[in-house]
């Protein structure tokens, strides 16, 4: 894929580099520029020796807002930045692979499901049910056998983001066996969009391996997308949310997913041993990095990608990093691991 289209007015956060270069001062005219201050605000702590405790603790702390608030909107930006439709007008599906769309929540084979918007009821976690009982809702599986559900970036197009490419070729190589599934979640800069994609996750795979539980599942995330599936795997209280949502995966969803790949993780933990890429492995993602425990159960089923210089899962780098997975293989790698779970019976 070209990667020349997927820049973007949302590339250029003009506005929101005006805000940040009106709180911490200096460049913040675009993405790089806010990390290039994060990094001047970082190195400035060796400068606080023999100045009061408490003006160092409040300069430190004023530099960690600054800098939460500029790994934000790299995010949002970023995740714009990965689809070669930013504006997330998704382009039209094609075969029989076609993704479903996120607005819509039709699935791949085509069939109709009910339309999952934000504001659409769901169970709530407090239910007197136990979790592999209760009705989770539709999930909207198929007969088919496999099925692949993508988590994409922020404000990527559910037809035409990173992840396609990569469930099209795992579903080519189970020709008609295959239901491939875009996540029904805001992908949003909004704060809730991670706890809302984890929440709709947890039910429809909850749901799934009671609806069809024969079906095995490859999950598949990019950016903020990642978050979503590493956390819906995880306990509530490893989450990046953890006063949120407080579903968890039954026991048999959790043995029906058979293959995670992520890219570019925000999340990201350079020691874990499932990564893959040109990661330093001292180097942690920009939010929260999750704990190693976190995804230990589901290690030999994960592919965790990291460019080098993706200033996401490596908090250093610059916004060509974010991209770089469109073109340095790790597509193809990601699906081949997949495809060489599934057909190990695994």
């Amino acid at each position: 894929m070209d990667s020349q289209p997927l820049l973007s007015n949302r590339c250029r956060m003009v506005a929101a580099g005006r805000i940040l270069r009106g709180m911490c001062g200096g460049r913040g005219d675009d993405v790089g520029g806010a990390v290039e201050l994060a990094y001047k605000w970082g190195n400035v702590e060796g400068a606080m020796m023999g100045m009061n405790p408490r003006i160092v603790r409040a300069l430190h702390n004023a530099a960690v807002m600054c800098v939460a608030i500029m790994v934000l909107v790299a995010m949002a930006a970023l995740g714009a930045c990965g689809s070669a439709d930013a504006d997330g007008v998704g382009a039209a599906s094609t075969g029989a692979t076609s993704t479903a769309g996120a607005a819509s929540g039709s699935s791949a084979n085509g069939s109709a499901r009910p339309s999952q918007s934000p504001s659409s009821p769901e169970p709530s976690s407090a239910s007197s049910q136990s979790a592999a009982s209760r009705d989770w809702g539709d999930s909207g599986c198929s007969g088919q056998d496999v099925r692949v559900v993508m988590a994409r970036g922020t404000n990527e197009s559910a037809d035409d983001g990173l992840l396609n490419p990569v469930s099209k070729r795992i579903a080519d190589a189970f020709s008609g066996r295959v239901q491939v599934t875009s996540l029904n979640y805001p992908a949003t800069f909004d704060v809730d969009s991670v706890d809302a994609g984890v929440k709709r996750l947890v039910a429809m795979l909850n749901g799934q391996a009671l609806q069809c539980p024969r079906q095995r599942t490859v999950l598949l995330g990019f950016s903020q997308g990642a978050v979503v599936v590493g956390d819906a795997l995880s306990a509530p209280k490893q989450r990046l949310a953890v006063d949120g949502n407080r579903d968890v995966l039954t026991d048999g969803a959790g043995r029906n997913v058979v293959a995670v790949v992520m890219y570019g993780d925000p999340r990201f933990n350079g020691r874990a041993a499932y990564n893959r890429g040109t990661f330093d492995a001292k180097t942690n993602g920009s939010l929260s990095p999750r704990e190693l425990t976190a995804l230990a159960s589901y290690a030999g089923r994960i592919e965790d990608y990291c460019a080098g210089d993706d200033l996401v899962c490596q908090t250093s780098g610059e916004q060509e990093g974010h991209r770089s997975y469109f073109s340095d293989g790790s597509q193809t790698r990601g699906a081949d691991f997949a495809i060489a779970r599934l057909k190990a019976g695994r």
